[in-house]
């Protein structure tokens, strides 16, 4: 595997190439991104080895990130949401799954502080938000997870199950991507027996009721 320290960005109302943005404090893979209407953050990865760096930069403004703070837990693979104000860090590989949810004030560079917990200890698992709830959907435990599960970004405590995928095997190393409204879980591999196939399907859920996918 080679490690990358490129952060490229596009203009999302004009469609083009994307451009250099400017590059990671190191070279690493596995990190969790979230951000506010002016910073964004990528937390974790592999570096190699399980990395704890919490970078950030100004959104409207090209550069090289700066050093945010640090995870409570060196880890990769970890699933990242956020409001306005506050990102969560769920989940990843630290030598085991883990279920540990970090959060950071966006707009204060500091180090993390212990959330809560996953209602599962899983890696490879995506986030989406509404600025209220974080969910996380998916991810590997044992074999590839269905499970949805949620926090409310404002208070701290351990996830809520909130139904399935629809995907009968699960889903890992997904993306998802969201609205205020909705949010969109795509792609990933499915591992629900041992045997992993590539899924190019996608699910949806609205976010303030959690109806089913």
């Amino acid at each position: 595997i080679t490690l990358s320290n490129t952060i490229d960005y596009v203009t999302i109302s004009t469609l083009g190439n994307a451009i250099d943005f400017g590059d990671l404090t190191d070279d690493r893979y596995g990190l969790g991104s979230c951000a506010s209407q002016s910073r964004a953050l990528w937390g974790g990865g592999y570096a190699p080895g399980n990395s704890n760096v919490i970078d950030y930069v100004t959104i409207s403004s090209t550069g090289n990130a700066s050093d945010f703070g640090d995870l409570t837990v060196g880890r990769r693979s970890v699933g990242a949401c956020s409001s306005n104000t506050r990102g969560l860090f769920g989940g990843g590989y630290s030598g085991s799954n883990s279920n540990i949810i970090d959060y950071v004030t966006i707009a204060t560079p500091s180090n993390a502080i212990d959330f809560g917990n996953l209602a599962s200890a899983r890696r490879y698992l995506s986030a989406v938000d509404n600025g209220t709830r974080g969910i996380w959907g998916g991810g590997t435990d044992v074999y590839t997870s269905r499970l949805v599960q949620y926090v409310t970004i404002g208070t701290s405590g351990t996830c809520t199950s909130a139904g399935d995928l629809l995907i009968n095997g699960g889903r890992s190393t997904s993306t998802a991507c969201h609205n205020d409204t909705r949010g969109v879980f795509m792609g990933g591999d499915s591992n629900a027996s041992g045997s992993t196939g590539h899924l190019r399907t996608m699910d949806y859920l609205t976010m303030a009721s959690l109806q089913e996918l």
